[in-house]
């Protein structure tokens, strides 16, 4: 099999910097905490790179990205204020594999669209972009389902799409498994998570906050809820932002 990924000249970092995040959502955005510690990290980025959750749905995509000035006021609109970007790519099957392999590995940002994570990942891996994105070394952002599929074991809590909670094998990026959209008060959904903690350590990730890793650094912005074998712990917010420590959990009698 051809590994194009390995011709391609690439743009030389240090080592990548991970976000795992819930939203932004469609009207209000990123939360403030979450800004301010984007702005660090992407000062001086210009390209950013967007992979599709629906791959033949090119629309879909854009209205992701660009919005439509009404319901969904669009990714670009909320990082405008985060990033000077002067060169969008998206990332889909009306591109070849060589060349979205060449615009993974030449990007300062990447970012993993929300939608359906399967869809994703099977576009992901029948491409070789996984290859890609490991190669890579750079800023990468994933939300929601981007953010599932991070993950080297990725969890999907049953919805409206999937009528049953199952583990699957994520792109392998962090050893992180996250719940988006969490909610501390949706009985079921921390049921769920309880339950299936017992096979593997899993992290619900409300809209307003996020995971950001560095190397083997984790910091929690905002608050976190971690249920390990069956136990719910909160994260406590880590107020100096890319300070190099682990955020305390409090356990939590729910």
């Amino acid at each position: 099999m051809e590994k194009f990924y390995l011709e391609v000249p690439t743009i030389d970092r240090k080592m990548k910097i991970i976000y795992l995040l819930s939203g932004p959502l469609k009207q209000e955005g990123l939360s403030n905490e979450i800004k301010e510690s984007l702005k660090k990290d992407l000062n001086g980025k210009t390209t950013i790179s967007f992979i599709s959750s629906s791959p033949d749905d090119s629309n879909k995509t854009k209205l992701y990205i660009y919005g439509d000035n009404d319901e969904v006021v669009g990714l670009i609109n909320h990082l405008k204020d985060i990033i000077d970007i002067k060169g969008i790519s998206i990332i889909d099957n009306r591109i070849p594999k060589a060349e979205g392999i060449k615009t993974i590995l030449n990007s300062d940002v990447i970012y993993l669209l929300g939608g359906d994570p399967i869809k994703q990942l099977e576009f992901i891996k029948e491409n070789e972009y996984d290859k890609a994105i490991k190669e890579y070394n750079g800023i990468i952002l994933g939300t929601s389902a981007g953010a599932m599929n991070l993950g080297t074991i990725s969890y999907y809590s049953k919805d409206e799409a999937y009528d049953k909670t199952f583990f699957y094998d994520g792109i392998g990026i962090v050893d992180v498994t996250v719940d988006p959209h969490f909610d501390i008060t949706n009985e079921e959904q921390v049921e769920e998570a309880k339950k299936y903690s017992k096979e593997q350590e899993i992290i619900g990730l409300p809209n307003s906050s996020a995971i950001r890793i560095e190397d083997k650094d984790i910091e929690y912005i905002n608050k976190c809820y971690v249920f390990q074998d069956g136990i719910t712990y909160e994260t406590q917010s880590n107020q100096d932002a890319h300070k190099k420590v682990i955020t305390k959990r409090n356990k939590l009698r729910i």
